[in-house]
């Protein structure tokens, strides 16, 4: 076989594990879209190291190839993998980074060590760099595991503006990499001097990273924290209004239970009398003062179980009929705070509706949560007076206050495009329902 055939074949193969870490990487931190079949996701991997190949044949640190590369593995990022766009963006470019920071520390440390210039080692094809790649792979693998053995759940509630400052020092540090290389191929000499400032800065950059990433790591325990704490607020407040409504109905069975000797007596006497009229409609009255009671749910999560309990309780106050079916797996990976999020604002819109009907004995409200394959399903159905979905699908409202109604049912959209989940609405003979499907958990490939 010919060199230069045995050459392509190890070139190939580096460009081939250059991406199985990129993939193994995000795999990692954002997770494989489950949507993705496997079939697609192996065929990707092969497509995309023969397209770094390809772009070898570009100046191999040209800026052109720069670019062309980290959009390719924004794009692969985006289809193939979990996770909103800034998250994306910000792990690509973390780590391109890291793969620009090897490259470089392995050539200048090869160069240092050999006495070769940097162009001949990244140009020649002989045992040099053969020696580079495998250095350079080497050390991408080594600060890849350092950083996925200190990575920490990653949380989006993360302000923007964190995300972008970040994001921008991972930018400036790889664009600085790239530009005091590229001074050291430009003097095309083996200067000592040049590659041990290039080192150094690139340590220096490196260490500016590590920084900015410890950063990152304190910010997202921050606001983990800030969310642990919005839970538990949300779920006192909801507790508080159980206990509420709990209090009442108490005081009204206490109140029954004083009064029922003295009921009966009356009951009785009417019935003696033979006054079945009377009877019945002193039952009926004796009935309308009674607190309803029903079913408090309990599917093992507190703050569901609050929310779901005092809509009910509200629901029930407006004469709305409210059927619960609820079962919520253990392992579910959905927050407890996104999931209230997502049921509070379907059920205070449902119950809105149903305000509107005027015929009380058509109010009602049907909630169905359980687990359907690997997914939540959850649907709530209602009676609406009107088509809430304009000619193109699209749920429109009524309300004066048009540009900040609408707030509930983007948060629902937001919560469930962050799980990546499928949102779905629909009107039918005078009802509308929505139906959610949320990822039970995610499943690493």
């Amino acid at each position: 076989m010919p060199q230069s055939t045995l050459w392509l074949i190890y070139e190939y193969i580096l460009c081939l594990v250059e991406i199985l870490l990129f993939y193994d990487f995000l795999n990692f931190i954002l997770k494989k879209d489950k949507r993705v079949k496997k079939g697609y996701y192996y065929l990707s991997i092969m497509l995309l190291s023969v397209f770094t190949l390809a772009l070898t044949e570009i100046n191999i640190y040209s800026m052109v190839r720069t670019i062309l590369l980290y959009l390719i593995l924004l794009l692969v990022a985006y289809i193939l993998f979990k996770g909103n766009i800034k998250e994306k963006i910000f792990f690509v470019t973390m780590f391109y980074f890291f793969l620009i920071l090897s490259d470089i520390l392995a050539v200048n440390i090869l160069s240092s060590f050999i006495r070769k210039d940097l162009q001949g080692i990244i140009e020649t094809q002989a045992w040099p760099r053969l020696l580079l790649s495998q250095i350079s792979k080497l050390l991408l693998f080594l600060i890849l595991r350092m950083v996925k053995s200190n990575y920490k759940e990653r949380d989006s509630d993360i302000p923007r503006y964190y995300w972008y400052w970040i994001l921008f020092v991972y930018l400036i540090s790889g664009i600085n990499l790239l530009v005091i290389f590229n001074i050291g191929l430009i003097l095309n000499e083996l200067n000592i001097e040049i590659q041990h400032l290039t080192i150094a800065i690139s340590l220096g950059s490196l260490l500016i990273v590590a920084v900015t990433y410890y950063i990152f790591v304190k910010l997202n325990s921050f606001y983990k924290e800030k969310s642990s704490y919005r839970i538990v607020e949300i779920k006192n407040r909801m507790l508080k209004k159980e206990m509420e409504e709990k209090e009442i109905m108490y005081e009204g069975v206490k109140k029954l239970h004083h009064d029922f000797k003295n009921h009966i007596i009356c009951i009785e006497k009417l019935l003696e009398q033979e006054k079945l009229q009377l009877a019945s409609e002193y039952i009926k009255g004796l009935k309308d003062e009674v607190v309803e009671t029903y079913t408090w749910i309990k599917t093992g999560n507190d703050a569901i179980d609050a929310i779901l309990n005092q809509k009910k309780s509200e629901g029930v106050k407006k004469n709305i009929d409210m059927d619960m079916k609820v079962s919520i797996p253990e392992d579910l990976n959905v927050k407890p705070l996104d999931l209230c999020t997502i049921l509070g604002n379907a059920l205070d819109n449902s119950i809105e509706a149903n305000e509107k009907i005027e015929e009380k004995n058509r109010r009602n409200i049907d909630l169905k949560i359980n687990p359907y394959k690997d997914y939540l399903f959850i649907e709530i159905s209602n009676p609406s007076s009107a088509n809430p979905m304009d000619e193109d699908g699209k749920l429109k409202t009524t309300k004066k206050d048009k540009e900040n109604h609408g707030f509930g049912m983007k948060s629902i959209e937001s919560i469930v495009e962050k799980y990546n989940g499928i949102l779905n609405y629909e009107y039918d003979e005078g009802k509308f329902i929505l139906n959610i499907m949320l990822p039970i958990e995610e499943v690493r490939f």
